[in-house]
């Protein structure tokens, strides 16, 4: 038999050495998973660099610029945000519609209280309206002066002082409306359509995300005054050309190639306590989460809202769990809406078109003498803007037709919206908590 103190003497041995062995081999394990992971973020963020695209918040500011064939209308469209963040905020101005908080506007033709206030508050502003209509003449795009290096913290001043711009074009549009001056209100519609598009290649959501009301605004006010407006028939395709321009899912994604790299630096900024060790994790999981939702825009409607519903439901899931919660704790606060975003880019493609083709069948009204009773009525060369007649008139949120429904004294063209049933041509703003149906109406 082997003497007693020779089997304690190897088993502390062995003891010693899985001691020393196992924690070896985990901290091998883990650098050898660190390794690897790494390996993985620098391929994909090398992957992303060639393809253009920025993969850092400094980067963003080179990837922001106007493409070389779009006309660069920056000086311009400063200067008209600018004249519109001159116009006085004084205890008048809160007694009118639109810049204030007095009631809705009556249409042309009815008695409008303050009618003679809104003339005379526009009248005092001339000298900025004409900067404006300049730049809203002028069209293109603009390269905001904003620099991006600031990553999440950055300032956006100019972008949300567009909004008094356009809400000052809306109000000169309705009293523009009511005097009978249709070119003014053509100016002032258009305008209200190019300060939107100057806004096209922000590369952050919140800037797509205020690009999309502000065209609302214009789709919105050319529905309550194409009744009241005679114009021609080549205004009214110059009204088409105008709205149909947006490609609100191709610019989300080039948003969301922004946010990216904004989210990926500050990511790369935690510090290296509990959050710094989950720090590549973060990164790893906000480029997948990025990936798949850039990849989802490139289909149809349909499928990127499909896509992006998808990718929520996955950071849902990553929150209801505690170990995710507190490792992915950086994705979770940082990465964006992703299904909001999309569903507003749908919002604002789908009134886009109703709009498109709700003017396409005033125009047939003035050729024919009454509303046409279909869509298939509506010819291609009445819809003014698109070679694609399917997808001109395709809905994007269930990728059937849009809707055409005559009722007796209106005809709606309508989008069966985020909740993809058709509620009968639900599309009265004044419907708390709002519509459940978007679309275009046409008086008959």
């Amino acid at each position: 038999m082997e003497p007693e103190p020779r089997k304690s003497t190897l088993f502390r041995s062995k003891l010693f050495w899985a001691m020393v062995s196992i924690p070896l081999i985990v901290l091998v394990t883990l650098v050898g998973i660190w390794i690897a992971r790494q390996s993985s973020l620098d391929s994909k963020l090398v992957e992303i660099r060639a393809k253009g695209l920025p993969t850092t918040a400094s980067e963003v500011n080179d990837f922001y610029v106007v493409p070389d064939d779009v006309t660069d209308t920056t000086d311009l469209w400063v200067a008209a945000i600018r004249a519109g963040q001159a116009t006085p905020a004084s205890a008048n101005t809160k007694t009118l519609p639109i810049v204030g908080n007095a009631d809705p506007i009556p249409p042309p033709g009815e008695a409008w209280a303050e009618l003679e206030a809104s003339r005379t508050f526009l009248a005092g502003l001339d000298a900025e309206l004409q900067v404006i209509w300049r730049a809203g003449k002028a069209g293109g795009q603009a390269r905001y002066p904003v620099n991006f290096s600031a990553g999440i913290n950055t300032l956006l001043p100019l972008l949300q002082d567009s909004r008094s711009v356009a809400r000052l074009l809306t109000l000169d549009a309705h009293v523009a409306a009511h005097d009978g001056d249709n070119a003014r209100v053509l100016q002032d519609l258009k305008a209200i359509i190019a300060l939107s598009d100057s806004l096209r290649g922000e590369p952050c959501l919140i800037s797509q995300l205020v690009r999309i009301p502000i065209h609302a605004i214009g789709c919105n006010t050319i529905e309550q005054l194409l009744p009241y407006c005679q114009w021609s028939d080549s205004e009214l395709q110059s009204l088409q050309a105008a709205i149909g321009s947006a490609r609100f899912k191709d610019e989300l994604s080039k948003a969301l190639c922004g946010e990216r790299a904004t989210c990926l630096t500050a990511i790369g900024t935690m510090s290296s306590g509990a959050l710094g060790v989950f720090r590549q994790a973060n990164r790893l999981e906000t480029l997948r989460l990025f990936e798949g939702s850039i990849e989802g825009f490139s289909g149809s409607w349909p499928d990127a809202l499909q896509r992006q519903r998808e990718l929520s439901a996955d950071i849902k899931k990553m929150a209801g769990g505690t170990l995710s919660r507190l490792s992915m704790w950086a994705v979770l606060n940082l990465l964006p809406a992703l299904d909001a975003a999309s569903n507003a880019g749908a919002r604002a493609t789908a009134r886009q078109k109703c709009a498109t083709v709700g003017i396409a069948a005033h125009r047939y009204r003035l050729m024919h003498g009454r509303l046409p009773n279909s869509l298939a009525e509506i010819d291609d060369t009445l819809l003014g803007v698109s070679s694609d007649r399917a997808a001109q008139l395709t809905d994007p949120f269930d990728g059937k037709p849009l809707r055409y429904k005559t009722e007796e004294t209106q005809t709606v063209i309508y989008s069966v919206d985020k909740n993809g049933l058709d509620d009968g041509g639900d599309v009265d703003r004044d419907n708390p908590p709002r519509p459940l149906d978007i679309g275009f109406t046409l008086k008959r």
